[in-house]
């Protein structure tokens, strides 16, 4: 039996009874939330969902310098961790992304917090 994962376009999504919850963090230099725009505080963490997450990531895949001269090539900077409590990734530029295990906030993942100040600038 194959079992396939979709993405609902929700905060939150079980997957085989684990509860991921996915957050993208604002950029430091601008103040706005890299998924929707809204002004929010430095270095917050919003909720956003899964699509957007995926979105988010997948444009860290490629160099931001470049995409905003409209070319495409790999982001050298991007970095992932992965930790028990979740998944993190960075563009290496300011936008980061939190997938949090077992229904889990960015504050409940004591080992990310470590690891956010070492993938952004």
């Amino acid at each position: 039996m194959l079992t396939r994962l979709v993405f609902e376009g929700a905060h939150r999504v079980i997957v085989r009874g684990v509860a991921l919850r996915f957050f993208l963090r604002t950029d430091r230099r601008s103040g706005t939330n890299n998924a929707n725009g809204t002004n929010r505080p430095e270095s917050a963490w919003a909720p956003v969902t899964d699509v957007d997450f995926q979105h988010a990531y997948e444009l860290a895949l490629f160099d931001p310098d470049a995409l905003r001269k409209d070319v495409l090539c790999p982001n050298a900077r991007r970095v992932e961790h992965t930790t028990a409590e979740g998944w993190l990734w960075s563009d290496g530029c300011g936008s980061v992304g939190l997938c949090t295990f077992d229904d889990r906030t960015p504050e409940e993942c004591a080992g990310m917090a470590q690891l956010t100040g070492r993938v952004t600038p």
